[in-house]
């Protein structure tokens, strides 16, 4: 079986692959192991990576076989707030590629030039991942203003959306107003 621990050097391999890798390489690779498995797609930025973004992550994988997580680039997330990300894309990447649930992480495919504020932009963002990885679910999120967009997302491409409350416990945005206080 090749999806061992977040330690195994499959993984280990995914990873050193992926980083010079495209969405049609990750679509392949992941098609390789699909075999009657269910496919999860998780996206999110990640920034500051705090326990809820964990349980984001764990219910997400609770919902299939392979997790494959989509990380928003440096430019993507500075477009939503020009203060952000805190934290390097890189970075970011590497946070989530070690966590344990995590099969496989695009990294840097979700570059675009709109500002991730309507539904029609988010459609456009996400698209060629829907089309060319065909997950099985999308995990996501509570945010009613993507609803109608995730719904026709849904409808098109045959992919089960599966949404998380947000959390309480802790966000991005509220530890940087704590550390600015």
């Amino acid at each position: 079986m090749l999806l061992h621990t977040h330690k195994s050097l499959d993984k280990i391999i995914r990873r050193v692959f992926m980083i010079s890798s495209n969405l049609s390489d990750l679509a392949e690779m992941v098609e390789k192991n699909r075999n009657g498995k269910t496919v999860v797609l998780a996206t999110g930025t990640f920034d500051l990576f705090h326990y809820e973004h964990l349980k984001y992550l764990e219910g997400a994988k609770k919902n299939g076989d392979i997790l494959v997580v989509a990380v928003k680039s440096n430019r993507c997330a500075a477009m939503k707030n020009p203060e952000r990300p805190v934290i390097s894309e890189e970075q970011r990447v590497a946070i989530v590629d070690a966590i344990r649930y995590v099969d496989y992480d695009p990294s840097t495919v979700l570059e675009f030039e709109s500002e991730n504020k309507k539904q029609e932009e988010w459609l456009i963002i996400f698209q060629d991942l829907f089309k060319t990885l065909r997950p099985d679910i999308l995990y996501y999120e509570n945010n009613p203003v993507l609803q109608s967009a995730r719904n026709k997302v849904f409808e098109k491409y045959g992919i089960t959306g599966v949404m998380k409350e947000r959390g309480e416990k802790a966000s991005t945005t509220e530890i940087i107003k704590k550390m600015k206080s």
